[in-house]
């Protein structure tokens, strides 16, 4: 089960979904669908964290987001095979181009605080 990360928490729901292979029916997972409570939960769980955030320095949010980056960098095989079973699509493209274009996103945006 995927669960949702409110506030720190992982928190269940009274409904699901499944996640389902396209290119074989094959379930990959049950996630946790948000009720109309939990998703103010977590936009309000996000504004009352964002006073901290918007306080950091440049210098500690860039680093934050950087490693983002890479994590997704380090993990490119496992998440291209997982995207791949979630999306149908080739393995080629997630593993060449997707995956690797998603951390570049996130080494980006690190940049970005400092211009």
């Amino acid at each position: 089960m995927i669960k949702h990360l409110i506030n720190g928490k992982w928190v269940e729901s009274p409904e699901t979904f499944e996640t389902i292979n396209p290119a074989t029916g094959e379930v990959l997972d049950v996630v946790a669908h948000a009720s109309a409570e939990q998703v103010a939960e977590a936009v309000q769980a996000a504004k009352e964290a964002f006073p901290a955030w918007a306080n950091m320095s440049v210098k500690k949010r860039s680093k934050i987001i950087e490693r983002i980056g890479d994590l997704i960098a380090e993990n490119v095989d496992e998440l291209s095979e997982l995207e791949t079973r979630d999306t149908g699509l080739p393995l080629y493209q997630t593993r060449n181009a997707l995956i690797p274009r998603a951390a570049e996103n996130f080494y980006f945006f690190a940049e970005w605080p400092s211009r």
